[in-house]
């Protein structure tokens, strides 16, 4: 047979010697898609079966035009076909469609030169065919199971079956692939073909879960008897395409089959598709009851899907009884390390550090091995809450049980010691990560340098800096940013500009965060020309400023004044299309403040509720301080009024803004208001606001108030030290020395220290009274106790000992002002001055240093 068609092309015909048996198709150059030696072996085994093995089989491959690579995979297979011994007679007819093709002689050659081809002058008379091959768009070649001899099919079907199984687990099969060859596999597929067509199935459904389903329709309409694994793809496309009603209903079905019992892996699929939508405690109830009802015991699968569910729920605790049921019930499905894992990753992500530490215990002392990622998370945790002695134990543990820490377990205990200040410990954590042959990583490098950075110490975050280059790690952006951010704190430019030519030079373009380090430095610095330098170098690098990086600038303008200018940058940034946000019209509307332009603010106020922003307490407070500052607190009071009316609940710092408003003002019922109001909408006053009522009641003389409402504050917060300070002032001032004394001895109940100024008060009035072999006493106690008296201390004991003629005590202070080098206030020095003109200043000399004597006789002329 020759082939027919217009342009270069292929005609395959196969003809059997007894039947008669015909196979033929013409397929158009470079358009086939179906392996000649597939094509080849499956007409070969059909006809075999059909005519045994010992029939004259007759192939006929016409390739005119084949490049020789196609034909080359064929030579090898007819020549295998030759050696097994079976009479085989190969006729081969070579024509050339319209279009002369290249390689079509050179393909002849190959086979001739193989000894498998005989060439016949004319072309062999095509029998009656038994068969048909069907023609796809595109030149691709399938057999049509209703044309092709049973055994035919057989042996297509078998072939197409193995090859979609060895492409599945060799993982070379995607979506496009596998619609094609189920396609094809459908139209000669038998009850021997659920495997292949669960391959397809799987494929489709991890992208396409809803085309998945539509397949399994066709599966079913082709009479291929799906098996329980091809159920249990149903149920998963289903849950996966959002649909978890027809997961149920395919649930369904499958124990209607009787495949209940075997059904635990369809189970699983619809359990998580449940715990996803957050209905954990439906799941339990179909692991818990449902299952065992249709004699489907649950496994360890679908208690771990129950534990992820509930931990990511936030009810970890409930996930903790769970376990605590499997491990006590003793049966065949116990808590593996798996499970464990997922309860204990839960309770840390809710901060139960400490039973999450006691069920890693009761996972040990089961006889469960944890893995390194167990022990990992156990110390990140007990890290996190600086349980450092546990997380060592941990350690210790893994050791025991040859666990090899990885870098991750290192750099958890590194940032636990770093968050302590333990630097000794650090070191010693990264000798033995050495010692074990862990390396560093980026991760453990940002925490080192963030932690230097912060504490001031970026010469050291500059030295591992460079140890980690010489190691061959390549810094990323965020290690850039730590040390810029470091420097910016340290206020040192000049490393900042080398650290941004050190990114360029390593190929690291400066991004948006990086440039508002800068300008957030240069800001704070009232470097007004740098920003704008930064604003131009940006632009120049392709980079326009974004919100964050206009916020930094109207900022340092506002701030300084020039507020032309602000607004200029303002303006600029509304034409480039930005939206400015809260952070931006905050520090513009609070310059306006400052500046008294209330109408301004009012017009950006405004503007600011037209583009949707809302304000916040940081917003309501700049308004109000500025207000109260200004001496107009009923105003500063409506604009309280307006935040609550506006839905923004105030915070602590908003009621004492007001309160401070109020304090200038005298009005100390309001105050006392303001405090009760706090209360009435559940927020706790701290130790700020107690003391500015107690100071504020104590100035106007209301001392029972002060007292009331210290005690008050007492019975709830933890008093500062100043908070005692100002109490005992006052007392004392008010001639209440027994009170102010035993609140001096109750300080250290409240596990507090009585600091310089608190001392001060004490032996300031101890002199006053007469009583100087007291406050000289209590002076030594205090030395003694390790609070050192500072210069203003001194000067005030030494005034105090004049005004009351206590001259060489005085001296004694005046030697101790000497000897640690505080400075001789004026105030001082002029008392003793005054004290000299009344005629003493000759016997003053003899019991004062002589440094002094100069003031003396300052005084005398």
């Amino acid at each position: 047979m020759g082939p027919s068609g217009r342009g270069g092309g292929v005609a395959l015909w196969w003809r059997c010697g007894d039947c008669g048996w015909r196979l033929s198709q013409a397929v158009p150059y470079g358009t086939v898609r179906l392996d000649l030696a597939d094509l080849v072996s499956v007409a070969y085994s059909a006809m075999e079966a059909t005519c045994g093995p010992e029939s004259w089989v007759t192939r006929s491959a016409v390739a005119t035009g084949w490049w020789s690579s196609v034909m080359a995979p064929v030579v090898p297979f007819l020549k295998l076909v030759h050696d097994t011994g079976v009479r085989s007679h190969f006729l081969v007819g070579i024509g050339e469609t319209k279009g002369q093709g290249a390689s079509g002689p050179a393909a002849v050659e190959a086979l001739s030169a193989s000894g498998l081809l005989q060439r016949r002058r004319s072309r062999p008379r095509p029998p009656q065919r038994c068969g048909r091959v069907d023609q796809l768009a595109g030149g691709q070649i399938s057999f049509s199971a209703s044309h092709l001899p049973p055994t035919a099919a057989a042996a297509r079907r078998r072939i197409l079956e193995r090859k979609i199984q060895d492409r599945y687990y060799a993982g070379h099969i995607d979506t496009h692939d596998a619609l094609n060859l189920f396609d094809e596999l459908i139209q000669v597929a038998g009850p021997s073909s659920v495997r292949a067509i669960n391959c397809l199935l799987t494929v489709v459904g991890r992208d396409c879960p809803a085309l998945g389903v539509s397949l399994f329709n066709r599966v079913a309409r082709a009479k291929v008897p799906p098996h329980n694994i091809t159920y249990g793809i149903l149920v998963d496309c289903c849950c996966r395409a959002g649909r978890l009603d027809l997961g149920h209903a395919a649930m369904g079905h499958v124990i209607k089959l009787g495949f209940a019992a075997e059904a635990i892996v369809n189970f699983s699929h619809l359990l998580k598709a449940i715990c996803a939508e957050k209905k954990t405690s439906y799941a339990m109830d179909i692991v818990l009851r449902i299952m065992p009802e249709f004699n489907c015991i649950p496994n360890i699968f679908s208690y771990s899907i129950l534990f992820k569910g509930l931990c990511n729920e936030k009810r970890s605790q409930e996930a903790l009884e769970l376990i605590h049921i499997m491990a006590e019930d003793g049966g065949s499905c116990q808590p593996n390390v798996v499970s464990y894992s997922t309860v204990l990753d839960g309770l840390l992500k809710e901060g139960e550090a400490g039973k999450a530490y006691s069920l890693f215990c009761v996972m040990l002392q089961g006889g469960i091995s944890p893995n390194v990622v167990t022990c990992t998370s156990i110390i990140s945790g007990m890290c996190k809450v600086h349980a450092m002695d546990k997380a060592e134990e941990v350690l210790q543990q893994m050791t025991d049980r040859r666990i090899l820490p990885d870098v991750a377990t290192y750099t958890s205990l590194i940032h636990g010691y770093y968050s302590l200040g333990q630097c000794k410990e650090v070191d010693r954590v990264f000798k033995e990560m050495t010692r074990n042959g862990v390396q560093p990583d980026v991760v453990t490098y940002n925490i080192q340098m963030d932690y230097l950075c912060k504490s001031g110490r970026c010469a050291e975050a500059r030295k591992i800096f460079d140890s980690m280059i010489s190691l061959g790690q390549k810094p990323d952006v965020t290690i850039y940013n730590i040390l810029l951010h470091g420097y910016a704190m340290e206020r040192s430019f000049h490393d900042m500009n080398c650290i941004i030519e050190l990114m360029d030079d390593n190929g690291i373009a400066p991004d948006h965060y990086v440039y508002n380090i800068l300008i957030s430095a240069c800001a704070k610095e009232e470097m007004v020309d740098e920003v704008m330098h930064i604003f131009t170098k940006m632009r120049q690098q392709g980079l326009n400023p974004e919100v964050a990086n206009y916020g930094a600038v109207v900022n340092l303008l506002s701030k300084i004044g020039r507020m032309d200018d602000a607004m200029s940058q303002f303006n600029q940034m509304i034409t480039e299309g930005l939206a400015p946000d809260i952070i931006v019209f905050t520090p513009l509307i609070s310059g306006f403040c400052s500046c008294g332009k209330w109408e301004k603010v009012d017009e950006l106020f405004s503007e600011m509720l037209d583009r949707g922003i809302c304000p916040d307490t940081v917003f309501f407070n700049t308004v109000m301080d500025h207000l109260c500052k200004n001496g107009r607190v009923i105003e500063a009071q409506d604009v309280f009024d307006l935040m609550v009316h506006m839905g923004v609940k105030p915070d602590v710092r908003n009621h004492v803004t007001l309160m401070h408003g109020y304090f200038a003002d005298g009005k100390m019922d309001e105050m006392r208001k303001l405090l009760e109001n706090m209360c009435s909408i559940g927020l706790k006053p701290d130790v700020v606001t107690y003391s500015i009522l107690i100071d504020s009641y104590s100035k106007n003389g209301r001392i029972d108030d002060a007292l009331v409402v210290f005690r008050e504050m007492l019975d709830g917060v933890k008093p500062s030290i100043i908070t005692f300070n100002i109490m005992i002032g006052v007392l004392l001032k008010g001639s209440r020395k027994e009170e102010a004394k035993d609140l001096f001895d109750g300080i250290w109940a409240k596990g507090l220290v009585p600091d310089v100024v608190t001392y001060s008060l004490m032996i300031q009035k101890l002199i006053e009274e007469g009583s100087l072999q007291e406050s000289d006493d209590l002076f030594l106690s205090m030395e003694k106790n390790g609070c050192t008296a500072n210069s203003h201390m001194l000067n005030a004991i030494v005034r105090s000992l004049l005004q009351k003629g206590e001259i060489p005590r005085a001296g004694t202070y005046l030697s101790k002002i000497d000897e640690r080098r505080f400075t001789f206030e004026a105030s001082t020095a002029s008392l003793l001055a005054a004290l000299a003109s009344g005629g003493k200043g000759q016997e003053y000399k003899e019991l004062l240093p002589e440094k002094y004597h100069y003031f003396l006789e300052q005084g005398a002329d």
